[in-house]
Parts: structure tokens; C-alpha cells; sequence
């Protein structure tokens, strides 16, 4: 890997570290009827930070089809 390509995955890797911690702040501010107007509970945090709330979403989804 070159030098240019290693600092370019460094700084995609720290943009995307700032964007994760600006969300889980915004989310984790917002009281729980603002999270339930989303379609949340608090406990749904982690999982739409990790990716896994979709995830989850669309094969609850499929079961109820």
C-alpha cells in the first residue's frame, strides 16, 4: 500500500469515527418520545450505530408478509 493510499484510509477512518460519535451524541440528547417519533427505543441506539437496526428491521419485516 502506498504512502498516499495508507494516509487516505487513515483519514476516511477518523472522518467516520467523528461521524459515529456526532451521532451517538445526537441521538443519546433526544428524549424518548424525539426517538420514538424515529421509530427507537434508547436500546435501539447501538444497533442503528453498528448497522444492525435495518438489519433487523427488514427480516421483522419479512416475517410479518
Amino acid at each position: 500500500m502506498s504512502a498516499h493510499a495508507w494516509l487516505s484510509e487513515v483519514a476516511r477512518r477518523l472522518r467516520e469515527a467523528r461521524r459515529q460519535r456526532r451521532a451517538r451524541a445526537e441521538l443519546r440528547a433526544m428524549n424518548d418520545l424525539e426517538l420514538r417519533d424515529l421509530g427507537l427505543g434508547r436500546s435501539d441506539i447501538a444497533s442503528v450505530l453498528g448497522g444492525r437496526f435495518e438489519e433487523g428491521f427488514r427480516a421483522q419485516a419479512e416475517r410479518l408478509h
